[in-house]
């Protein structure tokens, strides 16, 4: 038991491995709208002869990335819901190329993978990494996380990647960092999405405030043509400030700079004490199956982006004892479970004692 402490202990307070990356990320995802989108690469809805010409066009605009989704139920981007054997030959096909391939692990506008919930996605991701971690750059956690995750659902996502990958781990919000900071916390890599149309002034108002977060900026959405002038010049601006390290939607001839960094895979977290990480570190340990724990650890979340964690502990086939505990502080006790020997079926409340 001694071990298990001290493993959720290291959690806690932080496991620091790190590894030297050195990287400027040039991609273009958006070319001639989503005909030609690269986020469409892994799909079966795509041939071999539409994945050739994408290489094509990008090689040919001077990219060195290649951002493409592992899974995504929103059709005209192109179906990917499974990892298929013909996988690997396209990311070597990538890699041959000069083309470093980004795994962007769950696409937005897919409420068939919402629906199957966080677990099943951590359960996903796992597969992906297992599938082609030695054959990639880095991964982007989801794509508009916050349009259906909140920022501590984020977070596990992030802490799950770290028990299998060293890679880096970027996030990817909706326009506008501010009030989303919680987000990327956690992140190795911020992807900003500025949002179109905006003034140049607006622009670069966006690349500074996602650098005074104190992480590197890869600047991937900016643009719906990518191959535009304007979506080149917009490039080459968000490369004249340091700390971008990339560029998503076009580029002229400007370099960013490199990330040349120490990734740190720690426990790092924004909640009020001790507690609370020591629950989110349980949660993580459940969900990967790490531990043969003597109980479920899950969340089970409430409004305004508020968590609750549960742990649950079967006494019987169908009763479980419990305890959940808020991010306020509230905790309460729980008694579950369905009586099919008694009262003809009788279905047990929950009996609480609120702390």
């Amino acid at each position: 038991m001694k071990w298990v402490i001290g493993l959720v202990t290291m959690m806690v307070i932080g496991i620091t491995a790190t590894s030297t990356l050195v990287a400027d990320f040039k991609s273009s995802f958006l070319v001639d709208g989503r005909a030609l989108s690269s986020l469409s690469y892994l799909s079966e809805d795509r041939d071999d002869a539409w994945r050739k010409e994408v290489r094509s066009i990008v090689l040919s605009n001077g990219d060195t990335h290649f951002d493409m989704l592992a899974r995504n139920t929103d059709e005209p981007w192109g179906m990917v819901d499974g990892i298929n054997s013909s996988w690997t030959s396209r990311l070597d096909d990538l890699n041959v190329s000069g083309l470093a391939p980004v795994i962007w692990l769950r696409s937005d506008d897919s409420p068939e993978i919402d629906a199957l919930g966080l677990g099943n996605q951590l359960d996903y991701n796992d597969t992906v990494v297992n599938a082609v971690d030695g054959k990639i750059s880095h991964y982007v956690a989801c794509l508009e996380c916050d349009e259906y995750y909140s920022a501590p659902e984020v977070n596990v996502i992030i802490q799950r990647l770290r028990l299998k990958t060293d890679r880096p781990i970027g996030v990817h919000l909706t326009p506008g960092l501010r009030g989303k900071e919680a987000y990327v916390k956690n992140a190795d890599i911020v992807y900003l999405q500025t949002g179109f149309n905006i003034t140049e002034a607006k622009f670069r108002e966006e690349i500074e405030y996602a650098l005074s977060l104190g992480k590197p900026v890869v600047v991937s959405e900016y643009h719906l043509d990518n191959m535009s002038a304007e979506a080149k010049r917009l490039g080459d601006i968000a490369c004249e400030y340091s700390g971008v390290v990339g560029t998503g939607n076009g580029r002229g001839s400007a370099i960013c700079s490199d990330l040349v960094t120490e990734v740190e895979e720690k426990f790092q977290n924004e909640y009020r004490d001790e507690l609370s990480v020591a629950m989110l570190a349980l949660v993580v340990l459940s969900a990967t199956e790490l531990l043969d724990l003597p109980f479920v650890a899950s969340y089970n979340f409430v409004q305004d982006g508020k968590y609750e964690v549960v742990l649950a502990a079967p006494i019987t086939e169908n009763v479980d004892i419990g305890v959940t505990y808020r991010d306020d502080g509230k905790t309460m006790t729980f008694l579950r479970g369905t009586f099919d020997k008694l009262f003809g079926g009788y279905k047990a409340p929950i009996k609480e004692d609120r702390k």
